[in-house]
């Protein structure tokens, strides 16, 4: 496993109160360590998609050299819907680490 999950863990050990929540607690570490980006990725790329879609059909002079650049943005969009999905659970897993880390302190 990951060092902050491990951290988080022992956190969670440390907490008073019930199995119910800190299973919880476990659960949703878990799922933030786990983000892969997936559903935002098919998001941005079911955006891109018709993004595109509508640019071409509103193309005044439509060219052929239009399809692969829209090719590549919906391709880049889906790339970056990866990377800000992967970057947000890890965001959101430090984030509880921190608050766990600061409830157990005190």
């Amino acid at each position: 496993m990951n060092q902050a999950l491990d951290d988080i863990f022992a956190a969670i050990a440390r907490m008073p109160g019930g199995d119910e929540e800190k299973s919880r607690l476990r659960d949703k570490a878990r799922r933030y360590h786990r983000a892969c980006g997936c559903a935002l990725s098919g998001a941005f790329l079911i955006l891109a998609i018709f993004a595109s879609l509508i640019g071409l059909v509103l193309a005044d002079p439509f060219r052929w050299s239009l399809i692969p650049v829209c090719l590549a943005g919906s391709i880049a969009a889906a790339v970056a819907g990866k990377a800000i999905g992967i970057g947000w659970g890890k965001a959101r897993l430090s984030y509880l680490r921190r608050s766990l880390v600061r409830q157990t302190a005190t």
